[in-house]
Protein backbone atom coordinates (compact mmCIF):
# COMPACT_ATOMS: atom_id res chain seq x y z
CA UNK A 1 0.00 0.00 0.00
CA UNK A 2 3.06 2.41 0.63
CA UNK A 3 4.76 1.76 -2.33
CA UNK A 4 1.25 2.92 -4.21
CA UNK A 5 1.62 5.83 -2.53
CA UNK A 6 4.73 6.79 -3.00
CA UNK A 7 4.41 5.60 -6.94
CA UNK A 8 1.12 7.93 -6.77
CA UNK A 9 2.92 10.69 -5.07
CA UNK A 10 5.74 10.57 -7.56
CA UNK A 11 3.14 10.28 -10.55
CA UNK A 12 1.98 13.57 -9.21
CA UNK A 13 4.77 15.37 -8.96
CA UNK A 14 6.19 14.22 -12.56
CA UNK A 15 2.84 15.84 -13.88
CA UNK A 16 2.72 19.04 -12.01
CA UNK A 17 6.47 19.23 -13.24
CA UNK A 18 5.75 18.74 -16.87
CA UNK A 19 2.58 20.94 -16.25
CA UNK A 20 4.68 24.03 -15.08
CA UNK A 21 7.60 23.68 -18.36
CA UNK A 22 4.33 23.36 -20.91
CA UNK A 23 2.73 26.77 -18.99
CA UNK A 24 6.21 28.74 -19.21
CA UNK A 25 6.83 27.95 -22.65
CA UNK A 26 3.36 29.59 -23.55
CA UNK A 27 5.01 33.27 -22.95
CA UNK A 28 6.83 32.84 -25.44
CA UNK A 29 4.48 33.07 -28.18
CA UNK A 30 4.15 36.48 -29.08
CA UNK A 31 3.13 36.14 -32.81
CA UNK A 32 0.08 33.88 -32.59
CA UNK A 33 -2.51 34.13 -35.39
CA UNK A 34 -5.31 32.29 -35.72
CA UNK A 35 -6.39 31.28 -39.34
CA UNK A 36 -5.94 29.47 -42.55
CA UNK A 37 -3.46 30.61 -45.66
CA UNK A 38 -5.45 30.13 -48.60
CA UNK A 39 -4.73 30.89 -52.68
CA UNK A 40 -7.38 32.78 -54.71
CA UNK A 41 -7.92 33.71 -58.07
CA UNK A 42 -9.00 37.33 -58.50
CA UNK A 43 -10.93 39.66 -61.45
CA UNK A 44 -9.18 42.70 -62.32
CA UNK A 45 -11.72 46.37 -62.75
CA UNK A 46 -10.22 45.79 -66.31
CA UNK A 47 -13.48 45.91 -68.75
CA UNK A 48 -11.37 43.98 -71.51
CA UNK A 49 -9.18 41.39 -69.59
CA UNK A 50 -9.10 37.46 -70.44
CA UNK A 51 -10.41 37.01 -66.49
CA UNK A 52 -13.52 38.64 -67.44
CA UNK A 53 -14.28 36.23 -70.34
CA UNK A 54 -17.75 34.03 -70.10
CA UNK A 55 -16.07 31.14 -71.13
CA UNK A 56 -12.93 29.65 -69.51
CA UNK A 57 -12.21 33.16 -67.62
CA UNK A 58 -7.96 32.98 -66.57
CA UNK A 59 -8.14 34.49 -62.97
CA UNK A 60 -5.23 36.93 -62.20
CA UNK A 61 -2.81 35.21 -59.18
CA UNK A 62 -2.79 33.17 -57.78
CA UNK A 63 -2.17 35.35 -54.51
CA UNK A 64 -2.15 34.10 -50.70
CA UNK A 65 -4.47 35.53 -48.11
CA UNK A 66 -4.88 34.73 -44.68
CA UNK A 67 -8.38 34.15 -43.72
CA UNK A 68 -9.69 34.70 -40.32
CA UNK A 69 -12.59 33.65 -38.99
CA UNK A 70 -13.94 36.16 -35.79
CA UNK A 71 -17.83 36.02 -33.84
CA UNK A 72 -18.97 38.49 -36.54
CA UNK A 73 -17.53 38.02 -39.87
CA UNK A 74 -14.46 36.12 -41.90
CA UNK A 75 -11.68 38.99 -42.97
CA UNK A 76 -9.29 37.85 -44.74
CA UNK A 77 -5.85 39.74 -46.17
CA UNK A 78 -4.26 39.82 -48.89
CA UNK A 79 0.05 38.22 -48.38
CA UNK A 80 2.68 40.01 -49.80
CA UNK A 81 5.87 38.82 -50.13
CA UNK A 82 6.86 40.82 -47.02
CA UNK A 83 3.80 39.85 -44.83
CA UNK A 84 3.90 35.96 -46.15
CA UNK A 85 6.48 34.63 -43.92
CA UNK A 86 5.02 36.14 -40.90
CA UNK A 87 1.60 35.05 -41.35
CA UNK A 88 3.13 31.34 -42.05
CA UNK A 89 5.11 31.71 -38.90
CA UNK A 90 2.27 33.02 -36.70
CA UNK A 91 -0.50 30.36 -38.00
CA UNK A 92 2.07 27.66 -36.99
CA UNK A 93 2.45 29.40 -33.61
CA UNK A 94 -1.19 29.06 -32.96
CA UNK A 95 -1.29 25.25 -33.85
CA UNK A 96 1.48 24.73 -31.51
CA UNK A 97 0.12 26.62 -28.48
CA UNK A 98 -3.59 24.71 -29.02
CA UNK A 99 -0.97 21.56 -28.66
CA UNK A 100 0.28 22.70 -25.35
CA UNK A 101 -3.13 23.45 -24.42
CA UNK A 102 -4.53 20.45 -25.03
CA UNK A 103 -1.77 18.83 -22.79
CA UNK A 104 -2.03 20.77 -20.34
CA UNK A 105 -5.58 20.11 -20.10
CA UNK A 106 -4.47 16.09 -20.20
CA UNK A 107 -2.44 16.41 -17.14
CA UNK A 108 -5.10 18.84 -15.17
CA UNK A 109 -7.47 15.60 -15.98
CA UNK A 110 -5.16 12.54 -15.16
CA UNK A 111 -4.20 14.65 -11.51
CA UNK A 112 -7.85 15.66 -11.43
CA UNK A 113 -8.91 11.88 -11.91
CA UNK A 114 -6.43 10.23 -9.88
CA UNK A 115 -4.46 12.41 -7.55
CA UNK A 116 -7.11 14.90 -6.29
CA UNK A 117 -6.79 13.74 -2.88
CA UNK A 118 -3.02 14.45 -2.98
CA UNK A 119 -3.72 18.09 -4.22
CA UNK A 120 -3.35 21.39 -1.85
CA UNK A 121 -6.09 23.46 -0.85
CA UNK A 122 -6.37 27.24 -2.06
Amino acid sequence: MSDMRTTASNRLKQLIKERDKLTARLSGYKQILRGTIIERGNICGKAVCICKRKNNPVLHGPYQYLSHRSKKSINMIFLNKKKLPIAKAGVQEYDEVIELIYRIAEINFEILRYHHERLPLK
